[in-house]
């Protein structure tokens, strides 16, 4: 009798993680933002919930949103040397322009 409940709970446990896997895998988004010239795999994806609308890439506060930030490593910490900030500005301008984005939005994105 014992293992008739116990396989009950756990065919209950189950159900409820495939419930809840289908429904998270719903949620994420169909596309990362990326480089346009990314051609292989991402090696570095990161989920997470955006911080700010960004209607040029169909987000929306508060929604699942992948991000590689293995493209946007240079952008990830804020430069401390003068040359390095105008490095920085200058990468960031150009995936800006790559992404279709403001500079401010794509800094929100890869740093908050």
């Amino acid at each position: 009798m014992q293992r008739i409940v116990r396989f009950g709970f756990g065919a209950m446990v189950l159900a409820t993680h495939l419930t809840v896997s289908t429904t998270l895998a719903q949620q994420l988004p169909q596309q990362c933002v990326q480089l346009p010239q990314r051609t292989k795999v991402c090696p570095n994806l990161l989920y997470k919930r955006a911080p700010i609308d960004v209607p040029a890439l169909n987000v929306t506060t508060g929604e699942i949103l992948c991000i590689c930030m293995a493209d946007f490593q240079s952008l990830r910490i804020k430069a401390q040397s003068d040359l390095a900030k105008v490095e920085q500005m200058v990468e960031l301008s150009h995936v800006a322009v790559k992404l279709n984005i403001g500079e401010d939005e794509l800094i929100q994105l890869i740093r908050n």
